[in-house]
């Protein structure tokens, strides 16, 4: 689905990286502050360029596209919900930049899946942090994207309201792509199909959850930068 390799160098910083996601495969790119974790998702968007490297998605090179046109959807740590729009507004928001009327049953069908109907005429800055993740999420879906990246998506919320929010994300799993950043082993452990551990700009690790707390000497001071 995704096949990267790209080089970008920064005045105090290179980061090099080589991943592959799996089309509908849930990869969590985890890695304590500072190790290129936001920064590699940003250029998989298009926020970001590369100074070396291609980008690929379903066999086609998307490196120099601009993020509209790349058909991968980034999430950052703040929702960006529109303050001024309710939630339903929101939610049609995707086929209005495309010119199309909104489909009113698609909508419907998704606020009940997400459990934000009853926020429909709320305003963004109305409901809650978890609240607002979810209707990100929905907003994100309805925009039809081959791949949804999610920069520290829980980062902000309190222990119990992670909680729920990764088993809301556990149940959207195996029917989209899902790149997750995160430096929390909680998310990671849960969510992930596949685990790349990002250290100092490189992946020096990419495996399943159980492969990598199994890897002696292979990751500097592994798990010892975490608290569980």
């Amino acid at each position: 689905m995704i096949r990267a390799s790209f080089r970008k160098v920064l005045k105090n910083f290179t980061l090099n990286v080589e991943l592959e996601i799996k089309k509908n495969e849930y990869a969590v790119i985890l890695g304590r502050s500072g190790a290129g974790k936001s920064l590699t998702a940003r250029i998989l968007a298009g926020i970001e360029k590369v100074d070396e490297g291609k980008i690929l998605l379903e066999g086609k090179e998307i490196t120099k596209l601009p993020p509209e046109k790349r058909g991968i959807c980034y999430l950052p740590q703040n929702s960006y919900l529109f303050p001024h729009m309710n939630v339903k507004e929101n939610l049609e928001f995707p086929f209005k930049v495309r010119k199309k009327k909104p489909e009113k049953e698609k909508i419907k069908k998704l606020a009940e899946s997400f459990q934000i109907s009853h926020l429909m005429k709320r305003r963004a800055t109305e409901i809650s942090g978890g609240e607002a993740q979810r209707v990100a999420l929905a907003r994100a879906l309805l925009s039809e994207p081959k791949v949804i990246i999610l920069d520290e998506p829980l980062n902000s919320l309190d222990f119990l309201t992670k909680v729920e929010s990764v088993d809301f994300l556990k149940r959207l799993k195996g029917n989209l792509t899902f790149l997750h950043i995160t430096h929390d082993p909680f998310e990671a452990k849960e969510l992930s199909d596949k685990i790349i551990y990002l250290e100092g700009g490189r992946i020096i690790f990419t495996g399943k959850w159980e492969s990598f707390l199994k890897s002696n000497g292979e990751l500097p001071q592994k798990l010892s930068a975490f608290s569980f």
